[in-house]
C-alpha cells in the first residue's frame, strides 16, 4: 500500500523556519530618547514641533516581521502639558493667526469636517468644524485652508468657504460659474461692505473675473488677458498673490442697477481695430476690451441675446448664457457679425465664439490678411504635416515662426489635435484660433486656447 506524505520535506521545513526567523527579526526595540515614555515598542520620533502648550510628535512605527513582511507606518501624537492627549492622528497642521495656539486635522471619514484643538481657559478645547465641502484644492502645507488674513482661512471650491475665529465661524460663499464658461470660482476680492465677491478662474494665471452677490446673483463674466500672479516673501499663503493682483488691478464700482462690479484700474488701450477682432488677434490688449452689458468698463452698444433669436445658429430656441448681439451694422473680418459668446475653452479657461455671416473660405482669407497687416507671426495648423496617427506635427513651423523650441503644453497640444472638416486653425504667440463653417452658410471663429507669452511648454 502506498503511503501519502502530507508534510513538507525536511529541507523545506528548515528553509521556512529560517525565513520566519529572518522575517520576525529581533524583539521590539525599546523606545529611547526624551519622549520614550510616550512611545511603545518599535515606535520612534522622527520630528518634534511645539505649538504653544501642545507638543506634536511625528512618529515612525515599524511593525514586527522585519524587512520581508513588515510595514512602516507614519502618524502623529499630540501631548498636552506632558500628557498624551491624542494618541494617533494624521495630517495635523498648526492653526496660526487666530489669537491662540491651535492645531487642526481632518475628521476621518468626516466629509469635510475638521477637528480643531486649542487651549481655552487653561484647558484643552476641541471644536469640530463642518465646512460642507467634500474636497478643496489644498496643497502641501495648506490642506486645511489658505490663510488670507489674520484669523481667516479660505477653502476654495467654486466659491468656497471662509473659516474665522475664535470662536470658530464658517461662512459659505456663493457659487461662481462652473458651466458654460471656464470654471470661475477662486476668491479674488471682497466688496467694501462685504455684500459681493470677485472670483477668478485661476489662482496662478487668472484669465477671467466674475462678481457675485452674497445672495448668489451673478454679473456677466469678463475674460481678461492671462496674467501670471507673482509671489512675495511676505505672503500669508499661496492664495495671497491672487488677492494682491485683484486689489492692484481692479476697483469696486457700482453699476446702473446699484450693484457692485469690478472695473479695471487702468483704462483699456486704444484698439488697433474692431474689438470683436482684437480678441482673436491682439490678446494682451484685445482682452482688456470686454462686452458685458452690466459693466461700464466694457464696450458700449452690445446687448444680451434673447431666447429664440438667431434660430439658424441656436436650435430649439436655446441661447447660450452670455451671448451678445453686436451694435447695428458691426462687421468683423470683412463680414457682418451676428453673435459673440463668452464660452469655456475646451482645455480650460474662458474665450469667445464669434459668428459672422460669410463663408469659412472668405473669413479665413480675411483673417490671414489681418495677421499679415499687423505683422503677427502665425502657424496655420491645417497646413502642417501629419503624423502616422493623422495629428498635425507643427514642431518645425512653431520653432521657425514663433521661436517655440520645446514641446507644447499638453492642453495646447490637445487643442491642436482637433481637425475641422472645413476652415482652418491658427496658432499665434498668445492664442490658438479655429475658423469653422456652420450650417446655413455662417462661420464660427473660436478661441481654442489662450496663454501668456511665452506659452507653457514641456521638455519631453
Amino acid at each position: 500500500m502506498m503511503t501519502r506524505h502530507t508534510g513538507l520535506p525536511k529541507y523545506l521545513t528548515a528553509l521556512a523556519l529560517a525565513l520566519a526567523l529572518v522575517a520576525c527579526g529581533a524583539p521590539a526595540t525599546p523606545p529611547s530618547g526624551p519622549y520614550a515614555r510616550f512611545l511603545k515598542g518599535d515606535e520612534s520620533v522622527r520630528k518634534v514641533s511645539q505649538e504653544g502648550p501642545f507638543t506634536l510628535l511625528d512618529i515612525d512605527y515599524s511593525t514586527c516581521c522585519g524587512y520581508l513582511f513588515g510595514a512602516q507606518l507614519d502618524y502623529q501624537r499630540i501631548l498636552y502639558r506632558d500628557k498624551v492627549l491624542v494618541k494617533k492622528v494624521e495630517r495635523v497642521e498648526p492653526f496660526r493667526g487666530f489669537g491662540r495656539p491651535a492645531l487642526v486635522w481632518p475628521v476621518p471619514l468626516g466629509d469635510g469636517k475638521l477637528q480643531v484643538l486649542s487651549e481655552h481657559g487653561g484647558k484643552a478645547a476641541f471644536d469640530t468644524v463642518d465646512l460642507g465641502l467634500y474636497s478643496h484644492d489644498g496643497e502641501d502645507g495648506y490642506y486645511h485652508g489658505y490663510p488670507i488674513a489674520p484669523g481667516v482661512r479660505y477653502f476654495p471650491s467654486n466659491g468656497g468657504v471662509l473659516l474665522s475665529g475664535f470662536p470658530l465661524r464658517v461662512q459659505k460663499l456663493p457659487a461662481g460659474l462652473d458651466c458654460c464658461t471656464g470654471h470661475i470660482g477662486q476668491l479674488a476680492g471682497t466688496a467694501p461692505d462685504g455684500s459681493a465677491y470677485a472670483y477668478a478662474d485661476s489662482r496662478k494665471e487668472p484669465g477671467a473675473i466674475l462678481v457675485v452677490d452674497a445672495d448668489g446673483t451673478k454679473r456677466e463674466p469678463v475674460p481678461l488677458p492671462v496674467t501670471p500672479t507673482t509671489a512675495s516673501t511676505q505672503d500669508l499663503s499661496p492664495h495671497t498673490p491672487l488677492l494682491r493682483w485683484f486689489q492692484s488691478s481692479f476697483a469696486w464700482t457700482k453699476n446702473a442697477q446699484g450693484k457692485w462690479n469690478a472695473a479695471p484700474v487702468a483704462a483699456a488701450p486704444q484698439g488697433k481695430g474692431v474689438a470683436a477682432e482684437d480678441v482673436f488677434l491682439d490678446v494682451p490688449a484685445g482682452y482688456r476690451r470686454c462686452f458685458a452689458t452690466d459693466n461700464a468698463s466694457c464696450e458700449p452698444g452690445w446687448r444680451l441675446l434673447q431666447a429664440g433669436e438667431l434660430p439658424t445658429l441656436f436650435k430649439d430656441g436655446y441661447v447660450p448664457p452670455y451671448s451678445y448681439a453686436p451694435p447695428q451694422g458691426m462687421r468683423a473680418f470683412g463680414a457682418p457679425v451676428t453673435a459673440l459668446i463668452a464660452s469655456r475653452i475646451g482645455y480650460g479657461g474662458t474665450g469667445y465664439y464669434l459668428y459672422v455671416d460669410a463663408s469659412a473660405e472668405q473669413v479665413v482669407a480675411a483673417f490671414t490678411r489681418r495677421l499679415r497687416e499687423r505683422k503677427l507671426p502665425f502657424v496655420r495648423v491645417d497646413e502642417c504635416p501629419r503624423t502616422d496617427y493623422g495629428n498635425p506635427d507643427c514642431a518645425a513651423q512653431l520653432g521657425e515662426r514663433l521661436g517655440w523650441r520645446r514641446k507644447l503644453d499638453y492642453s495646447l497640444e490637445g487643442a491642436l489635435r482637433w481637425r475641422p472638416e472645413s476652415g482652418a486653425m491658427f496658432v499665434l504667440p498668445t492664442i490658438a484660433v479655429a475658423i469653422v463653417a456652420e450650417e446655413g452658410g455662417a462661420t464660427r471663429i473660436s478661441t481654442l486656447a489662450r496663454y501668456p507669452a511665452p506659452p507653457p511648454m514641456r521638455d519631453n
